[in-house]
């Protein structure tokens, strides 16, 4: 080694690590040194919590393995974080076979991510009167969760998000195997000393239970497709895209391409439905999507509108809001004639196809946003009555041209459009239990929307607890109003401020990607990531209630099936509080947890009685 480098590698060794903030109580639980190299460490979490860049991690809890137990069908993460004094270059982490009963889990199995950070100057909930629903604060926080190797250099963390996905089919048992941490080895590193590859064993138990191939969740993510360069509207590319939002329990809205309309001089429409046909085919027989929504919009090339949630405006605009020509509605609220015979030619051809298919009763078509609001300058008319009407004007048009065909609002249930809408999805979730007696008793479905939930500065529980809020409302799932919505500048920051006197400050609000860098590919955020592990949290809670029904009378009264019903009845209380949202928050309601360790122990204990309960059955 040239004299000079040497000098100057002893006086980096020699000189202490630049101050750095100690990791948060909730990091502190969960992180375990799994591995000590030359100057460098690495940490465990599991299950997995934040870690700012330039937090130190504790290093008296030790672990000597990776152990994970696992459903059939199940993505469960950990993170990996590695600490150096030195400047490590091209770190990766690479796996192999696990062994375990008659066979292997194979390596492709795994999938590793870097954690990129984005910095928050200040907290979100900054300037909006009232208490966030989650811990906030400011600094480096990780959240895009791109592809390829790392670096790492003093006083900051390199953190993998690793995910293991136990394909269906597999065997139940213990494979057992290790991962490998790779580093680039330099001349100036000393040969003696540095040992590579760090392997870290991994053991998997696999649970004798499969999570349910079609989510019993109606989950819905808007992204604006024209957000979505032309290498992005590539059918393949857009397959690959779709796969990954129902691999998350989420079904993507709009689905394109949307069906190509042509008005006619006659006023009827011409429809060709054959591509969006082949991908609702794709999303139904191989997907095993649970619904999709009904495109409202169908041109060619696609439109910048948006396509399946959100169609009707509120009454008076929607008297010059034109469909392909024709205003949907008059000044006494009824639909025209005009756009009745266009509209309807396209409800009757779309009809068609999804009664010969059989898709009937898993595809809905949306009526108006949020029709108790005031959006519009002319709030004399822009009242609940009117919108309600049109509403009922428009429903009653459908269910007469496309009867079976499926009906949703973004609305609270109101006595107004009783018997008119099949699925809501809640705004105000105070009147949650009152939505949820009348979907028991009308054969309603009921989801939610509660924006507050997943900001980049919130603890990494956040995006997880909406899992845990479906289940304790009772609902079926929720709808996430936009996921690119800052998109190609999301690498800026993706920061939201209200446009109004306060301008409030929150960190993520409706961007749930980033740009891949350099390619036409797309990066997930941790509260993707996050997101689905609430929605597997759910499954676990349906399939528990699912055993303990099919229980024998005998077996009604024993231990097991006592703790599940205690546990479906409480679980979720310990996860969520209230509403995240301001506009439904209430001040009396318990806090939600901050720490994953929560919901991370309770699924395990779902999971060991769901598998008694088979063990009672047989």
């Amino acid at each position: 080694m040239p004299l000079l480098l040497a000098v100057l590698v002893a006086i980096q060794f020699c000189c202490l690590l630049p101050s750095a903030a100690r990791a948060d109580g909730q990091a502190a639980k969960t992180a375990a040194l799994i591995a000590e190299g030359w100057h460098h460490r690495v940490w465990l979490l599991y299950p997995p919590e934040k870690v700012k860049a330039d937090e130190t991690l504790p290093t008296e809890r030790k672990v000597e393995a990776i152990r994970l137990s696992v459903a059939q069908g199940e993505h469960e993460p950990f993170i990996i974080l590695v600490r150096a004094e030195v400047a490590l270059r091209d770190v990766k982490l690479e796996f192999a076979d696990l062994r375990g009963p008659g066979g292997s889990l194979s390596a492709a199995s795994f999938e590793a991510r870097r954690m990129a950070y984005i910095y928050v100057d200040e907290p979100s909930g900054t300037r909006i009167k009232g208490p966030m629903p989650f811990e906030t604060g400011t600094g480096l926080y990780p959240d895009p969760l791109p592809k390829g190797d790392g670096f790492t250099r003093p006083g900051r963390n390199l953190q993998f998000w690793v995910t293991a996905h136990v394909p269906r089919g597999a065997k139940p048992g213990r494979y057992e195997g290790s991962l490998a941490l790779r580093f680039r080895k330099e001349g100036w590193m000393p040969e003696d000393k540095v040992k590579m590859p760090v392997q870290l064993p991994v053991a998997v138990t696999v649970r004798n239970f499969a999570l349910p191939e079609r989510s019993p969740l109606l989950n819905t993510a808007f992204f604006a497709p024209a957000r979505l360069t032309r290498e992005r509207r590539d059918p393949e590319w857009l397959k690959a895209f779709y796969r990954d939002f129902i691999a998350h329990r989420q079904t993507p809205e709009p689905v394109l391409p949307s069906p190509v309309l042509q008005a006619n001089p006659d006023g009827t429409m011409t429809v060709d439905s054959t591509e969006w046909e082949k991908t609702a085919a794709f999303f139904f027989d191989e997907l095993k999507a649970s619904h999709v929504f009904l495109p409202v919009w169908g041109m060619h090339p696609e439109p910048t509108m948006l396509q399946g949630v959100y169609f009707i405006w509120h009454f008076p605009a929607t008297t010059k809001q034109r469909w392909f020509g024709p205003f949907i509605a008059d000044d006494s609220r009824q639909l025209t004639p005009e756009f009745k015979k266009l509209f309807g030619s396209y409800l009757k051809h779309i009809h068609g196809v999804l009664k010969q298919r059989g898709w009937l009763g898993r595809v809905f078509i949306t009526t108006m946003d949020e029709p108790y609001t005031y959006h519009t300058a002319d709030r004399k008319l822009d009242i609940p009555a009117n919108n309600y009407q049109v509403v009922r004007n428009f429903v009653t048009f459908v269910r007469e041209t496309a009867p079976g065909l499926k009906t949703f609002a973004t609305a609270d249930p109101t006595p107004e459009l009783n018997g008119y809408v099949d699925h809501w999805c809640l705004r105000n979730l105070k009147l949650a239990s009152a939505a949820r007696e009348r979907a028991e008793k009308h054969r309603e479905l009921v989801t939610f929307c509660d924006n507050y939930r997943t900001f980049i500065d919130f603890p990494l529980v956040s995006s997880r607890t909406l899992g845990w809020l479906a289940w304790k409302l009772g609902a079926r799932g929720w709808l996430t109003y936009e996921t690119m919505g800052g998109f190609g500048t999301a690498w800026e920051g993706p920061v939201t401020v209200y446009p109004q006197f306060g301008a409030a400050t929150v960190w993520g609000l409706g961007q749930m990607f980033y740009p891949e860098p350099g390619t036409a590919g797309v990066v997930p955020s941790l509260r993707w990531e996050m997101m689905r592990e609430g929605a597997e949290d759910y499954e676990y809670l349906w399939l528990l209630r699912e055993r303990l029904k099919a229980l024998p009378a005998s077996q009604q009264g024993s231990d097991a099936a006592q703790q599940a019903r205690t546990l479906l009845e409480t679980a979720a209380a310990q996860v969520v509080g209230g509403s995240g949202d301001p506009e439904t928050a209430s001040a009396s309601a318990p806090p939600n947890t901050q720490s994953n360790l929560v919901p991370h122990e309770l699924r395990g204990r779902i999971g060991d009685l769901i598998e008694q309960l088979a063990a009672a059955q047989r």
